[in-house]
């Protein structure tokens, strides 16, 4: 099962990686920086079919890829902001196949 834990008390988020069965975390993701990655509220994970994780900090606007090891591989920030810079949220971030994409294409 995999969880964004927004951290609400702590000031940083992160993701988890729970085994039911064993009842314990067996891949989780903090920044190494632990404040640069906090969602007060929102955010997502997906693990992605390559074993990537696919992740929505919904507090600060930005989607990134990450590799087992925690190496971004991708990020987007929403350039959409606010008159202070505060850019707009993501509240979820989700990774589609080219091939179902394709599908809704209407072509003449």
């Amino acid at each position: 099962i995999l969880i964004i834990d927004n951290g609400l008390d702590r000031g940083w988020s992160r993701i988890v990686e729970l085994d039911p069965i064993a009842k314990e975390i067996v891949w989780e993701y903090a920044a190494g920086k632990p404040v640069e990655f906090f969602s007060l509220l929102k955010g997502s994970s997906q693990r992605l079919s390559n074993g990537n994780t696919l992740v929505a900090n919904s507090g600060s606007g930005e989607a990134f890829e990450l590799t087992r090891f925690a190496d971004i591989v991708w990020d987007f920030w929403n350039p959409n902001a606010d008159v202070e810079g505060k850019r707009a949220t993501i509240a979820r971030a989700k990774r589609y196949r080219g091939a179902w994409l394709e599908s809704l294409i209407v072509r003449p």
